[in-house]
C-alpha cells in the first residue's frame, strides 16, 4: 500500500518515493474518453507491505 502525508490511499496510480508525488485518480472526474482523470500531488510518500494473517 501507499500512505501519503500519513493518510493511507487506495486510489495511487503511480508514486515517486525520491521525488515526493504521488498520481492518484479522481473517481468523479473523466476525460473525454471516459477514463478517470488523474492528479499530481506532491508531499511525504511511504509505501509499505502489509503480512497476510
Amino acid at each position: 500500500g501507499i500512505r501519503f502525508n500519513g493518510v493511507e490511499r487506495t486510489n495511487v496510480v503511480e508514486y515517486d518515493v525520491a521525488e515526493g508525488w504521488v498520481r492518484m485518480e479522481v473517481p468523479t472526474a473523466k476525460d473525454r474518453r471516459g477514463n478517470p482523470m488523474v492528479v499530481k500531488q506532491s508531499g511525504t510518500v511511504e509505501p509499505y507491505f502489509r503480512l497476510a494473517e
